[in-house]
């Protein structure tokens, strides 16, 4: 991912959960939000200078309550709480209102309930902490009357990350009541919405909060929550994608397989395959979930396409590649489905013997994932991978470029890119090594497309899932791991994706810059 200046809602709660896998709890990442708001208001108010606060229940009013116990020995601190904290469900928050709430002596808490008890305080400084990134609408009740009385008030106005009722990725107010600071602390970087309406936010601050670049560089549990959500009740078959696999051949019978049991245990809803006969009598027998698409002859020929016309017209995305072979016909019929994809703007993964068709095209479509290891990718550009990593990133990212697709170069440490986009995936282990495991990461990535998560976006998550089930699967199989054992973790990792923790590669020819 590149740094940019600025960093939308979603990509940030993404990161801070990348930052925990790592090692860098949100516990802490809250510790040194609050301590970096306290500093900015103790350089704004002499020693002994009275502070409002007030704090929501959830991750914002938890970074006020760590502002709180900051001040406390410096100020006279007054921290109202609008809501019943026994309904605080944010873990770090909790942790950090169970210690407020026993200071005593030092501060004086306000827990308010109804509009009616809100206090009026004359204060230096009113710091607002109500509602951070994830809020949406407009505040109403009792915020809505707190956020009137504080701007009322007289003293410096200083907003937690975000000040409450401005949207954080279109900077638009969500109310007229928005609170109207003159500072604005925004962690890591600011949000998209306090560049574009700067009127909104007073004098930007950014606040160094301990997250590491790699939490930004690298795929993590973050970006799997953010494909992965919760299902709608009412969800029936085929809301989560359909997806067309076309692969196999007369000596090539498992790799499709694979590709669709993997995409499967993806989650997507419905799995089509369009293969030879002896394909489609092994894959209906080991799993009755495929759909077969049967094929008349031993290997994808033009003869085909008509049938694979209609088919695609269902799906919601395809993948192309696995165990199709080498036969110029079957690569024939491939550029032609390529070109039927484009058309009909269908998401599409090529991997495996599919790669072969690219030196033949100019540009693909922004929609495509092309899937190569080291030697494909130096029969697609005649060039050998780099062992420099910093230096893969750069080769990658100009094969993104020139072909117009996103590009996933799988390796001990995959590199994804999509044209000046790139990220890295350092899960799995060297005991992947074994045949069919870069045809599971092709049915993942597919599965996801299906999903209607956009091409970068899959290839990320889709490597970060199947390098983590390998290293889980790897727990309990050891080095007799094979691709199919991957099947029962997919799901484990998507359901907990902090379940499996990442772990660098010692070997300096991949970590050099």
């Amino acid at each position: 991912m590149k740094i940019t200046s600025a960093i939308s809602a979603e990509d940030m709660v993404a990161i801070e959960w990348n930052a925990e896998y790592l090692g860098v709890s949100r516990l802490l990442l809250m510790e040194n939000a609050g301590r970096a708001v306290a500093g900015e208001v103790l350089k704004r108010v002499k020693l002994g200078s009275r502070v409002a606060i007030f704090s929501g229940l959830g991750g914002n009013g938890g970074d006020g309550f760590v502002t709180a116990r900051h001040l406390a020995p410096h100020c006279k601190v007054h921290q109202v709480v609008l809501g019943n904290p026994s309904s605080i469900k944010h873990p770090e928050t909790l942790i950090n209102w169970e210690i407020i709430s026993k200071m005593h002596h030092s501060l004086r808490l306000y827990i308010i309930q109804d509009a009616a008890e809100l206090p009026e305080i004359k204060a230096s400084v009113v710091v607002d902490a109500l509602l951070g990134t994830g809020a949406r609408g407009a505040p109403r009740g009792a915020m809505l009357q707190a956020l009137q009385l504080m701007n009322r008030m007289s003293g410096v106005k200083v907003a937690v990350d975000l000040p409450t009722g401005v949207h954080p990725d279109t900077g638009e107010r969500t109310t007229e009541d928005a609170f109207q600071p003159d500072v604005t602390v925004a962690f890591h970087r600011p949000k998209l919405g306090l560049l574009r309406k700067k009127g909104n936010i007073g004098k930007p601050v950014v606040a160094n909060i301990g997250i590491p670049p790699e939490a930004e560089i690298y795929v993590g549990p973050g970006d799997v929550l953010r494909v992965y959500k919760p299902r709608p009740p009412f969800t029936k078959k085929g809301d989560f994608g359909r997806l067309l696999v076309i692969g196999g051949s007369n000596q090539y019978v498992g790799a499709p397989i694979l590709a669709c049991q993997g995409a499967l245990r993806s989650g997507v809803d419905i799995i089509y395959l369009a293969a030879p006969p002896n394909v489609i009598s092994a894959a209906t027998n080991l799993s009755p979930d495929i759909i077969p698409i049967p094929l008349k002859t031993k290997i994808l020929k033009r003869a085909a396409i008509s049938k694979i016309r209609d088919i695609i017209k269902q799906v919601d995305a395809l993948l192309i590649g696995p165990g199709l072979g080498e036969d110029s016909e079957s690569l024939d019929a491939t550029t032609q489905i390529l070109t039927l994809a484009d058309q009909q703007d269908k998401l599409v993964v090529v991997d495996a013997d599919a790669l072969k068709v690219i030196p033949r095209v100019e540009k693909l479509s922004s929609n495509t994932i092309i899937t190569p290891h080291a030697g494909e990718y130096r029969y697609i550009t005649g060039g050998a991978v780099p062992q420099s990593l910093k230096k893969r990133g750069k080769v990658v990212r100009a094969l993104s470029e020139k072909l117009g697709c996103v590009v996933l170069l799988k390796g001990p440490i995959d590199v994804i890119a999509e044209q000046e986009k790139t990220r890295f995936n350092w899960t799995g282990i060297p005991a992947m090594s074994v045949g069919g495991t870069g045809d599971v990461l092709a049915g993942i990535c597919s599965g996801i497309c299906a999903q209607g998560i956009q091409s970068y976006l899959a290839a990320c998550v889709g490597t970060f899932i199947n390098g983590a089930a390998g290293q889980l699967a790897f727990q309990d199989k050891g080095v007799g791991l094979v691709a199919s054992d991957l099947m029962e973790y997919i799901p484990r990792v998507i359901q907990n994706p902090m379940a499996s923790r990442a772990s660098y590669y010692s070997q300096t020819s991949i970590q050099e810059e």
